[in-house]
């Protein structure tokens, strides 16, 4: 059988003996929110999964590098203003 969303072919699964099937799906484009998937064997089965988007990048030194920037010119402008 195959699974798709929004016309997108997202993977493919067997069925068991019983019907019961188990498949990971694939999407080409990362787009949040909630997408439906048809799973096509003779009829269609339709279930729903929620995308979201998070970031993490682990890399904080340019920032860092502004914040110590400004707080070292902060230090200078106060030193000479009084």
């Amino acid at each position: 059988m195959t699974l798709s969303s929004d016309g997108e072919q997202v993977g493919s699964a067997q069925a068991d003996g019983g019907g019961a099937f188990t498949a990971p799906v694939q999407f080409s484009r990362i787009e949040p929110g909630r997408h439906t998937i048809v799973a096509s064997c003779g009829v269609a089965l339709t279930g729903v999964v929620d995308q979201a988007v998070t970031s993490s990048s682990g890399d904080y030194s340019s920032t860092l590098v502004v914040l110590v920037f400004f707080v070292l010119g902060g230090i200078v402008f106060v030193r000479f203003a009084y």
